[in-house]
């Protein structure tokens, strides 16, 4: 019986032996998850954020689509030139005018006709991600208004204020302020078709150059320009301190 005893224990012991693990083989185990969790963490996050940015970009669709239809609606009004702020606001320059308008059909919480700059948005957007700028600025925008689940619209008429563009900021300024991704830009034209005309806001802007030093956004920046255009074409240019702004 002993015998059978001690048997039984050095075959319970030698099975133990074989299904343990050492802690080298653990720590190894955890190392390798641990890089695999680096590897596809970021794909993952950057594929729920195109995801949220995608419904957010649907979302805002929807409501600048229904807003205008629903402006034009209340007034009996079948095309987009005759729409009331493109219409009876002096082309937009009373900015009271265009806000009265827009409230009466949109839930804003703060517009132009408020406190909300353009400084309150992105002064630049990367095109695909990379170090090239789109050349959309909302300093250009003349009536700007934002919602209550953050989302910033900038109203943008043509020439002759027969249509006129939405751009929308899915997110403000929370990255990763990507023009076509979380920039967006509609046009109402007709009798409020709706385009999606994204795709616009990928032109790359301008740089400051010898070649256009108006882009020079500081003093440093124009002078260098200049000297290198003094030399190029015999011309002189300069940094105007009451504009700020590089001019010739």
């Amino acid at each position: 019986m002993l015998i059978e005893e001690l048997k039984y224990e050095d075959v319970f012991e030698e099975c133990r032996e074989y299904n343990a693990f050492t802690l080298a083989e653990v720590l190894i185990t955890l190392g390798v998850i641990g890089v695999v969790a680096a590897l596809t963490t970021p794909v993952l996050v950057a594929k729920i954020q195109d995801k949220i940015l995608e419904a957010q970009a649907q979302k805002a669709k929807n409501r600048v689509s229904s807003g205008y239809k629903l402006m034009m609606a209340k007034d009996d009004i079948f095309r987009i030139e005759n729409i009331p702020f493109l219409s009876e606001c002096n082309d937009m320059k009373d900015v009271d005018c265009v806000s009265q308008k827009h409230k009466k059909d949109f839930s804003i919480v703060n517009d132009t006709a408020g406190n909300l700059k353009s400084t309150s948005l992105p002064d630049k957007y990367s095109i695909k991600g990379q170090e090239d700028e789109s050349s959309f600025k909302w300093e250009d925008v003349p009536y700007i208004f934002t919602t209550g689940d953050g989302m910033f619209f900038g109203v943008v008429p043509n020439e002759d204020f027969t249509a006129f563009d939405i751009v929308v900021d899915l997110n403000g300024k929370n990255k990763p302020n990507i023009a076509a991704k979380d920039l967006q830009k509609y046009r109402l034209a007709s009798s409020a078709a709706l385009y999606d005309v994204s795709n616009e806001l990928e032109e790359i802007a301008a740089k400051c150059s010898w070649e256009d030093p108006t882009k020079c956004k500081t003093e440093q920046q124009c002078l260098a320009a200049c000297e290198e255009r003094f030399q190029h074409f015999g011309t002189m240019c300069y940094w105007d301190n009451y504009e700020q702004k590089c001019g010739w």
